[in-house]
């Protein structure tokens, strides 16, 4: 693919990118990801089992998981710059990245400028993924800088979209209207898909589910599982905050459903859910009691546990 302009731009051999999840990432799944000819992306609690105990932590931590990433490739990796809900820490996120000289940097749609300029100026590339995605918010990450749009649809696992549009659907309304190189999320795990969304307009993919289902992913192995035997339709799909979540069928997943269904607020149904505790539980512990599995719609095509490298030939050869 050596005329894809988003491996030209990142300096891969795929156009392929590991999405940033959650307690599920570490150096070991990101340098393999980079070492398989892809992107991987550090996430939230990377490399950690245990929640930081104050903004420095946050930052100490992730400078030695970057350092690690290092240690065990030559090759492009990402990280994002928000890693909480305490904004406060961007600034400080966005310095790091800098000083550790981290390839490429993942913007989630907070679209500052002079954090734009700064990374920019520092010749990183910045990855612009909106959560909810619009025009005008993708023609303003163009005008500031970003290199590559990510869209989002409502096949992901993860926090979901506002808008119940499916990700086949969600380029539709952008190609043609925005010249940044834009990448599909949602749904992409096997070649089927990947086609697809290179028919539709997407010149990458971004893809979660399936690389939870890898050797190299922490996730507990009992969730790589169920991951294998399940289908989407075995898939809950609840209301919470900030939208919508869907979860395999946990018992924290099961009480979450029914809440939504018998309309209870999304804050109460998010108090249950307990965030990123629940996911650290469920996914990385293994504890389907008190935890839930996000996954995305693309578990169907997903019947066993492979290497990373044998995930990206087949996705991409």
């Amino acid at each position: 693919m050596q005329n894809n302009r988003i491996s030209q731009i990142l300096n891969i051999k795929y156009p392929i990118v590991q999405a940033p999840m959650s307690w599920l990432t570490d150096a070991h799944l990101v340098a393999s990801v980079a070492n398989a000819g892809g992107l991987g992306f550090l996430a939230p609690h990377a490399g950690q089992t245990t929640n930081p105990t104050s903004n420095q932590d946050v930052l100490d931590r992730m400078r030695a998981e970057i350092r690690k990433v290092k240690a065990l490739t030559d090759k492009p990796f990402g990280v994002p710059f928000m890693l909480s809900y305490d904004f406060s820490l961007i600034p400080l996120m966005v310095d790091l990245l800098i000083e550790e000289q981290v390839p490429v940097v993942l913007d989630n749609g907070w679209l500052d400028e002079a954090i734009y300029a700064k990374i920019k100026q520092a010749g990183i590339k910045i990855i612009c993924r909106l959560g909810n995605p619009n025009l005008p918010d993708a023609l303003k990450a163009q005008k500031l800088g970003a290199d590559i749009l990510v869209l989002t649809g409502f096949d992901e696992g993860g926090t979901l979209p506002m808008k119940e549009i499916g990700s086949f659907n969600v380029l539709a309304e952008f190609v043609g209207k925005v010249d940044l190189p834009m990448m599909l999320a949602g749904g992409i795990a096997d070649k089927k898909a990947v086609q697809t969304a290179f028919m539709l307009g997407a010149e990458g993919v971004w893809v979660g589910t399936a690389f939870i289902a890898t050797h190299e992913c922490r996730a507990n192995p009992k969730v790589k599982d169920w991951i294998t035997q399940a289908t989407a339709n075995d898939l809950l799909l609840f209301r919470t905050e900030p939208y919508y979540y869907r979860s395999l069928p946990t018992e924290v997943a099961k009480k979450c459903f029914e809440m939504s269904e018998n309309g209870a607020s999304r804050a109460d149904i998010a108090k249950v859910m307990n965030a990123g505790t629940g996911m650290r539980l469920g996914m990385l512990e293994g504890d389907f009691e008190h935890g839930y599995v996000s996954v995305g719609n693309g578990i169907s095509a997903i019947d066993r546990v492979k290497s990373v490298q044998e995930l990206v030939d087949e996705l991409m050869g």
